[in-house]
């Protein structure tokens, strides 16, 4: 829908009725607008031994019984690291990013080597990880805590 300019303001510069009473369409929620806080360091900090308590209880519950399979790994690492995320989450750390990731190879196959990068503020910003191994597989779960200033 195209808005007509009328006097000095462009259309672009022009608000409809619905606009601004904070609408849009009937039972649409207004947008939520955040004042810049300024914080630059967090209320509470991310510890990573409690993440590192969420990996290992979800995988050891998840993983205990199963058999290592290249067709269902994949499908396991997203649900895996979903689930741990998700209760991480739960922990209510304010501002962090939550970043959770799960590897899952056949203990038969050997050698892997992971290697992450990322810029952080080491005061803020850490993770945890856990490795766990039954008779046919291993898998690295590591969940990183990222402060958003």
């Amino acid at each position: 829908m195209a808005q007509l300019a009328t006097g000095k303001f462009s259309a672009s510069t022009q608000r409809s009725g619905a606009d601004i009473r904070g609408g849009g369409p009937v039972g649409a929620r207004p947008q939520v607008r955040y004042e810049c806080t300024y914080k630059m360091s967090p209320d509470r900090k991310f510890l990573p031994y409690e993440a590192t308590n969420i990996i290992e209880d979800v995988l050891e519950k998840e993983l205990q019984s199963q058999q290592y399979d290249p067709k269902k790994s994949q499908l396991w690492c997203c649900e895996l690291a979903d689930k741990i995320k998700t209760k991480v989450k739960d922990l209510g750390y304010l501002r962090y990013k939550i970043v959770a990731l799960v590897t899952i190879g056949s203990v038969e196959h050997g050698a892997v080597c992971c290697a992450s990068q990322c810029v952080w503020n080491d005061k803020f910003d850490t993770y945890g990880e856990y490795t766990y191994r039954n008779g046919s597989l291993y898998a690295v779960g590591t969940v990183y805590g990222i402060y958003q200033e």
